[in-house]
């Protein structure tokens, strides 16, 4: 079997997803792209010689499509995903799930009333750094986790002008800390409150550099998030656990991109995971790096050729990365700690 595969969305995010899918050959084909502009639709199109249409949600209902793959903006995501869901389709959905508990919920309840898959782009769940940190956390030999504090800093996104929007984007908070919210609820339980701030943005405009503390239910943690940084200065990202008995370490920083996204090259030599035990000498982890947007486009064909249900990235885990970012955004707000 083939999984044919139908991608909404033409921009950078539609590019990275169609070159995801073309890493499993034989078993998947991006049969079609969309975009309310032709000439993106196009362009990712022939990358994978695929059709193109600027019939925004005409791809779902095309002859051989299994999975709808959502790259859309954010306000998008709840029509993209309920229609793809009642015509019986899979769906991969970029992250943030949607900018309200609403939307998130209904998109959350269209997946179980279709019985199809509902597949979150929370791509750190794939990465295999941050995936073989969790494992030793989860396996006990650091004892209880207690804290963490996660980082992740960017140049402005110059592939779109719509994340700068609050009503778009919903901020730094939920389109880029999403993912570190979710990876340190993995890590220390259900979060519960939050308090945040942020440099003051223009007013309609989205906050783009955030700090926000988060007490869960095992202990507490911080995240800085940015998409402020100068064009010159290198995607960084960083992700500490302290534990009972020693701590884990792990750093990521590329080079400035040539290209339009905000990832350039990579030397792995420096973005090595560590562990750094109470007693003994700190020891490098080998972990073989991967591309975790392949990774996860491949997990997901296992679960449609396996007849399984996702246990990373759902829907369910989505929503509450976004109810941190949410009440992260009303923290910034209020000037006082928010319940989650």
């Amino acid at each position: 079997m083939t999984i044919g595969v139908a991608i909404l969305g033409g921009g950078f995010m539609g590019q990275t997803h169609a070159a995801a899918w073309a890493t499993l050959g034989g078993r998947a084909r991006v049969v079609s792209v969309s975009s309310r502009s032709l000439a993106k639709a196009q362009a990712v199109a022939e990358s994978c010689a695929a059709a193109a249409t600027d019939d925004l949600f005409a791809p779902i209902a095309a002859p051989g499509v299994d999975v709808v793959d959502v790259c859309l903006p954010t306000p998008l995501h709840r029509e993209a995903a309920e229609r793809a869901f009642a015509a019986g389709k899979d769906v991969l959905l970029e992250k943030p799930i949607a900018l309200t508990v609403a939307d998130a919920e209904a998109i959350i309840r269209a997946a179980g009333a279709s019985g199809r898959r509902l597949m979150v782009g929370l791509v750190l769940r794939f990465w295999p750094e941050y995936e073989e940190l969790r494992r030793i956390v989860a396996s006990g030999e650091l004892g209880a986790p207690r804290a963490a504090s996660a980082v992740r800093l960017s140049p402005p996104p110059a592939w779109n002008d719509w994340m700068i929007e609050m009503a778009q984007s919903g901020g730094v908070a939920i389109d880029l800390m999403t993912h570190d919210f979710d990876t340190l609820s993995a890590i220390l339980g259900d979060p519960r409150r939050v308090f945040a701030r942020a440099i003051p943005a223009a007013p309609g405009e989205a906050p783009q550099q955030a700090f926000a503390v988060v007490e869960h239910e095992h202990g507490s943690s911080t995240v800085e998030g940015s998409l402020l940084q100068p064009g010159s200065f290198p995607f960084t990202s960083d992700l500490r656990v302290l534990c009972e008995r020693g701590a884990a370490h792990y750093p990521f920083s590329a080079a400035p991109a040539a290209d339009g996204g905000n990832i350039g090259g990579v030397d792995q030599d420096l973005n090595r995971l560590r562990v750094f035990p109470a007693t003994g000498a700190p020891r490098l982890v080998e972990v073989a790096s991967a591309d975790p947007w392949a990774r996860q486009v491949a997990a997901l064909a296992d679960l449609i050729e396996r007849g399984a249900q996702p246990v990373e990235a759902t829907g369910r885990q989505a929503l509450t990365a976004l109810c941190v970012g949410l009440a992260a955004n009303r923290s910034i707000e209020s000037g006082r700690p928010e319940e989650i």
